[in-house]
């Protein structure tokens, strides 16, 4: 693991602080892992720490055998900002989810296209049984409003290629519903 080297030269009391920072760094690390997740969450939440705890004015009055407590309750705060951070991040999610779900629903329930609901349902299960780029093709055009050039874009594909599948989609799904 990487430790956060001062950019000014370190003096006599930051040099024994820099160690401190190397020393509890694996406990630091550990103390996180146990306690987030995903765990990829817990290097960035020590550098966090180590972040916090060089900027902060107190370092300099630690007593060296105090560095490692003082980093720790200095972890407990970022754990808790990163917490509160979540839950935020959850209940945005949460409302944002419920607010484009209820527009969604009524999209794909026909009532934005004019198509009876069975009737949505039955082209939404036609569309599903298509190799998966042509779906992706179809719902990039006709769902999301793109044109073909960008789905071709999107796709990484050539426009050329993305006519003809999308082509070969819309004759199959007609031929499948005119039955």
């Amino acid at each position: 693991m990487t430790t956060i080297v001062p950019q000014r030269p370190l003096t006599e009391g930051t040099a024994d602080i820099a160690q401190a920072f190397k020393d509890a760094a694996p406990a630091l690390l550990g103390f996180f892992i146990r306690r987030v997740t995903p765990e990829e969450d817990a290097a960035d939440l020590v550098s966090e720490t180590f972040l916090a705890a060089w900027k902060s004015s107190k370092r300099e009055g630690i007593a060296p055998e105090s560095i490692k407590p003082w980093l720790f309750g200095i972890a407990r705060n970022v754990l808790s900002q990163h917490r509160r951070g979540g839950r935020r991040r959850v209940a945005l999610g949460d409302r944002l989810r419920a607010n484009i779900t209820t527009d969604l629903t009524a999209d794909l329930d026909g009532a934005a296209s004019g198509l009876a609901p069975d009737l949505a349902a039955h082209v939404r299960q036609l569309i599903s049984a298509l190799p998966a780029v042509d779906q992706e093709i179809i719902t990039l055009v006709y769902w999301e409003g793109f044109t073909q050039e960008e789905v071709a874009t999107i796709l990484g594909k050539r426009a050329a290629t993305v006519r003809s599948r999308l082509s070969r989609a819309r004759s199959v799904l007609a031929g499948q519903l005119s039955e």
